[in-house]
C-alpha cells in the first residue's frame, strides 16, 4: 500500500471484541488491544485507525482512545494523519536498517553483560523457552496463526530474559524504547526464519552457559544481521512501502 492509500479500520477488523476491565486504566487496555493488532498485522501498515470506530467497538468514550493513540504514536507504531486520527506506521527498508543497527549495538552489549552476570536459574529458563519453541516448531499445526503467535511470544520472552540477566537498569530502558518496533519486525519475518532463529538461540544458551563471551558476541552480531536481512526480504516479498 502506498503512502496515499489509506484504509479505514473496517468492522471486520474490530470484530475481535476486547473486554475492558480493571485494574488497568481504560486507556492502558485500549492501548494494549491496538498495539497487539498492529504488531500482528491485524491493522495493516498505513491503515487508518478511527477514533469513533474504536470507541464504539470497545464501548468507551473517545478520551481514553485518544490517550491510547498518543502512546502508539510515541512508540512509533502509529502516526498522525492530516485527515484526523492516526494510521499504523508504514514500515520502510530505511526504518528496518536503522532499528536493527541500533539493536545490534545494544544487544551485543547486553550479551556481554549477561555472560558475566547470568545464573543457573536463568539458564534453566532459557532452556525451557527453547524446549517450548521446539515443541511448537515440530507440531503439525506449526503454521497456524495461533501457533505462530505463541512462538513469537516465546521468542520475545527469550530475548527479554537475556536483557534482564544483564542487571543494567539503563540498558533495559534503552532496549524497551525499541521493543515495540523490534517485535513488529520479528512477527513480519518469522514464518520463514523461525527454525534458523531457534538454532541460533540454542547456541546462545550454550555460549552463555560456558561463558564464552567471544563466541557469544560474534553469534549475536550474526543473529541480528540475519534478522535484519530476513525482515527486509519479507518487506520486499509482501510489497510493503519502499523508501522514496
Amino acid at each position: 500500500m502506498s503512502c496515499g492509500q489509506e484504509r479505514d479500520v473496517k468492522a471486520s477488523t474490530i470484530q475481535e471484541r476486547a473486554v475492558i476491565v480493571p485494574p488497568n486504566s481504560i486507556s492502558d487496555q485500549i492501548y494494549e488491544v491496538l498495539k497487539e493488532r498492529i504488531l500482528l498485522g491485524k491493522i495493516a501498515p498505513g491503515e487508518r485507525i478511527i477514533e469513533n470506530s474504536i470507541a464504539e467497538s470497545l464501548k468507551t468514550s473517545r478520551t481514553p482512545v485518544r490517550e491510547a493513540f498518543q502512546r502508539l504514536v510515541q512508540d512509533g507504531l502509529a502516526e498522525r494523519v492530516p485527515q484526523g486520527g492516526v494510521r499504523a506506521t508504514i514500515i520502510t527498508p530505511r526504518m528496518v536498517r536503522e532499528i536493527f543497527g541500533i539493536r545490534a549495538v545494544l544487544e551485543v552489549y547486553a550479551v556481554e553483560l549477561a555472560c558475566d552476570q547470568i545464573d543457573a536459574e536463568t539458564i534453566r529458563k532459557l532452556k525451557e523457552l527453547a524446549r517450548q519453541a521446539r515443541k511448537l516448531l515440530s507440531s503439525p499445526e506449526a503454521n497456524r496463526l495461533e501457533e505462530l503467535i505463541s512462538l513469537w511470544k516465546i521468542n520475545t520472552s527469550f530475548h527479554e530474559t537475556i536483557y534482564r540477566a544483564t542487571g543494567s537498569e539503563y540498558l533495559l530502558k534503552l532496549i524497551d524504547q525499541l521493543n515495540c518496533l523490534v517485535r513488529r519486525f520479528r512477527f513480519l519475518s518469522m514464518r520463514k526464519t523461525r527454525i534458523q532463529a531457534w538454532d541460533q538461540h540454542e547456541l546462545i544458551i550454550r555460549y552463555l552457559e560456558d561463558r564464552n563471551k567471544r563466541a557469544l558476541v560474534e553469534l549475536m552480531k550474526a543473529h541480528i544481521e540475519h534478522a535484519a536481512s530476513d525482515t527486509l526480504k519479507a518487506l520486499e516479498n509482501d510489497r510493503w512501502e519502499k523508501d522514496v
